[in-house]
């Protein structure tokens, strides 16, 4: 008896926990940015103008306008406590491509930031 007992309990609580998490969707919040954006020579110009370098990958998304891409390959490359991040430019050879570091905290701010492209230009 204590054995079915435990099985249903135990039942539950897997479905319960499974509702809990969405069922495994991912639920974004809404952040505001077209997710077809780009960075546009102009935006780069102003965000060098900026303290780019106390920024988030977030707060420079809401600076920029436009979503980044994480670059797994070269994250996984750098290591633990560093994000690598791609912000799409104005064409397919155009990108803002900056390196996070994560400070005693685990905040992550801009060690480096590489334009390519239109964005290089003068």
């Amino acid at each position: 008896m204590k054995k079915k007992i435990m099985t249903v309990v135990m039942s539950l609580m897997m479905c319960f926990s499974v509702a809990a998490c969405g069922g495994g969707e991912d639920k974004k919040k809404d952040d505001g940015i077209d997710p077809n954006a780009t960075v546009t020579k102009e935006q780069y110009d102003k965000l060098r103008e900026t303290k780019w370098y106390e920024l988030t990958p977030e707060e420079m998304e809401q600076f920029l306008g436009v979503k980044y891409v994480e670059d797994e390959d070269s994250t996984e490359s750098w290591g633990e406590g560093y994000l690598v991040v791609d912000f799409p430019g104005p064409d397919e050879n155009s990108r803002l491509h900056v390196l996070f570091k994560a400070d005693e905290n685990g905040k992550y701010t801009p060690s480096s930031m590489s334009p390519t492209g239109k964005l290089m230009e003068d």
